[in-house]
């Protein structure tokens, strides 16, 4: 069984958009939680700050033996310039991804090992 759930919110005035995709998957063996979220911030700006720093990518990864639970994050944050018709501007993003596995069984799956 899939359950998808999908949000817009927007504050024009404030230069702000958000998108929100959630989904719940159930089956035999586990219960996972996917969601995902699209942040954009955007503001008039005159000058273009060169070099524009590269994105900020953040990575976690979590196992509760104990709850039998695997958690992983992903976060992409940074600013981009770009121009509309007379006028510059600065978007600040922020997307994240964040899986939720709670498995049902007595067993977490195996770790790989990274010697290929």
């Amino acid at each position: 069984m899939k359950e998808l759930l999908h949000k817009k919110r927007s504050d024009l005035h404030k230069g702000l958009k958000l998108i929100t995709i959630s989904a719940h998957t159930e089956d035999p063996d586990s219960r996972t939680r996917v969601r995902k979220s699209f942040l954009y911030n955007v503001s008039r700006t005159e000058t273009v700050d060169i070099p524009v720093a590269p994105p900020q990518i953040y990575i976690r990864k979590h196992f509760d033996t104990e709850h039998k639970i695997e958690k992983f994050t992903f976060q992409v944050k940074g600013i981009f310039y770009t121009a509309n018709g007379e006028w510059m501007a600065k978007v600040y993003f922020h997307h994240c991804l964040n899986v939720q596995i709670s498995w049902k069984k007595s067993f977490l799956p195996q770790q790989v090992s990274g010697s290929d």
